[in-house]
């Protein structure tokens, strides 16, 4: 007997009292309950479920009763197409096993009962799996670097997947798990743009030790020109085999060196050759691992906010979505790696001191002075004891160097310039001005010791502090300058001198005392920030601008390690 039929008698023998049969009519058809026909979702065993040692499963299931949740065939539809292009996100479809689950759905209604319970454990740990890595990142940063200081994310995968189901709007909850950023979206153009270009693998590497200057001969012209056609920078192939570095060619390296953000001066420099001896599939590996990261960082930024890029040695200032400021930066060498964080400044310091931090005392400063007192008058330090009394440089002792400070005074040659940005951060890093400002026409300007050196530090103080009532760049420009000072005194000298003159017309005799003035110093101001204006120093090395791929030197050598971890 099935069971519908068996059902059914039931109804019937329900229906009957005292022996009478009740017609059942179009009438009364509505009182019978026929979700009783339909066939109950399939029931999973909780060792099955338990057996994965996964909370999250365990937490979903317990949802939906332990029953299968995957037998609506949109749903899976959805879910399957979406794991098999997580190569457009730079992510692997078999990391969510996709072929299996693919393999599964082609033949769904033909499976085994305990082939729907595995394929449907296996759909629900794929798409969590694949929307931690959406949300979060595949990769933990902080199990990678000791340098990296963002802010964990965690994701409540059930409550979205939930929110899917219950709505089966699974397009939009899955969107929105993506970086929302422009520079991800443009990876993501960039992506889908190298994947156009063909197989390079058979166009040779440039082994050059020396420049290329224009207008001379060259073995690796030619080569040159075929990595220039390859990358769409030079059009022109009737001189390919010349080896003479022409003006044609010329012209096509400094739109690539450009691309590269190398200085576009035609001279074919280590830089240059670097920047043309990367074959595609390293660019394409390197848009991947630069998708990763940006899926650790944060997805909001705030209203207004500093966005640094290490790698570009560039810092915009943005503010309701508006880019305000945009200025060239030095960064740390690879020694002393600027650090990747998130913050909120707090205040600036208009003619700052320079307390030397412990590693440039221990690596630059001793070694030195071991050798010569005099290093610490050189370089405009004074020596200060646990009372804040100087101590002559030629009394100091290497053995008791870690009792003093080692301060420089305010001034325009102080290592921090005029100016420095505070915010709170474990490393002991911000923002400042430099004494080195010829660094900034480098095309290479991985030089500092781990802050960031801003090209016009002025410019970027007014515009925090954004109270030009108060602090215009006059006033702050003067503030910043000890020959405004000098120039106040001689004018308050001449008045006084003025006055007494007018005076000594009056009565000759009169005896007046000279006023002697101190001699005119930087004193150190505190501003504290208003604002809430956010900093973020980041870390990219690719992306793409109206169609065209960018690339900058992967100046701490991230990238490939990243991707291996992508891969592995």
């Amino acid at each position: 007997m099935s069971k519908n039929y068996f059902i059914l008698l039931c109804i019937v023998l329900l229906s009957c009292k005292r022996n009478d049969i009740i017609e059942v009519s179009s009438a009364n058809a509505s009182f019978i309950d026929f979700s009783l026909f339909s066939n109950p979702k399939l029931k999973i065993d909780t060792l099955l479920i338990n057996n994965h040692d996964n909370a999250d499963l365990k937490t979903f299931y317990a949802k939906y009763n332990n029953e299968i949740v995957w037998d609506n065939f949109e749903n899976r539809t959805f879910i399957l197409n979406e794991i098999a292009a997580a190569e457009n996100e730079g992510l692997e479809p078999e990391d969510y096993n996709a072929k299996q689950l693919k393999a599964w759905q082609s033949n769904y209604n033909e499976l085994a009962d305990s082939l729907v319970i595995k394929f449907d454990l296996q759909l629900t740990l794929s798409i969590q799996l694949y929307i931690k890595h959406l949300c979060n990142g595949k990769v933990n940063p902080k199990a990678l670097y000791k340098d990296w200081d963002l802010k964990e994310k965690t994701t409540d995968v059930n409550t979205l997947l939930f929110d899917c189901i219950d709505h089966t709007d699974f397009k939009q909850t899955i969107e929105n798990c993506k970086p929302n950023h422009t520079i991800y979206k443009k990876l993501k153009t960039a992506l889908h743009l190298i994947e156009q270009f063909p197989d390079d693998t058979k166009i040779g590497l440039i082994d050059l030790k020396e420049r290329i200057l224009p207008n001379k001969k060259n073995k690796y012209i030619p080569t040159i020109k075929k990595r220039l056609m390859y990358w769409n920078e030079m059009k022109v192939k009737d001189t390919i085999l010349s080896t003479l570095y022409d003006k044609n060619t010329q012209e096509a390296v400094k739109i690539f060196q450009t691309r590269h953000g190398l200085k576009p001066d035609a001279v074919i420099g280590r830089g240059t050759i670097d920047a043309l001896n990367h074959y595609k599939r390293h660019r394409k590996e390197q848009i991947i691992a630069n998708m990763e990261r940006w899926r650790w960082f944060a997805r909001d930024f705030g209203n207004h906010y500093l966005l640094i890029n290490i790698p570009d040695y560039s810092i915009v200032a943005v503010k309701n979505n508006d880019t305000m400021q945009s200025q060239r930066i030095v960064v740390g060498k690879d020694t002393r790696k600027t650090p990747i964080l998130e913050s909120k400044i707090s205040n600036i310091n208009l003619n700052p001191n320079w307390t030397v931090p412990p590693t440039i005392l221990r690596e630059d400063i001793y070694p030195e002075a071991e050798k010569d007192r005099s290093v610490f008058r050189k370089k405009g330090l004074v020596i200060l004891n646990n009372k804040n009394q100087e101590v002559s440089p030629y009394s100091w002792k290497k053995s008791d160097a870690y009792k003093y400070r080692y301060v420089q005074n305010p001034g325009r040659n102080n290592a921090l310039g005029v100016m420095k940005i505070n915010f709170p951060n474990k490393y002991s890093v911000y923002l400042h001005d430099t004494n080195h400002r010829d660094y900034f026409g480098f095309s290479n300007r991985s030089l500092s010791s781990g802050c960031v050196r801003l090209e016009k530090p002025l410019e970027m103080a007014v515009h925090i502090i954004n109270d030009t009532t108060k602090w215009s760049l006059k006033r702050v420009a003067d503030t910043t300058d000890i020959k405004y000072y000098y120039k106040l005194q001689k004018e308050k000298e001449l008045a006084i001198a003025k006055k007494n003159a007018k005076l000594l017309a009056k009565n000759a005799n009169l005896v007046i005392e000279k006023k002697v003035f101190p001699k005119p110093e930087l004193k150190t101001i505190v501003i504290k920030v208003i604002d809430d204006v956010y900093v973020h120093q980041l870390y990219w090395t690719a992306w793409e601008n109206q169609g065209i791929l960018q690339f900058r030197e992967d100046i701490y050598c991230l990238d490939a390690e990243l991707y291996a971890k992508l891969r592995y």
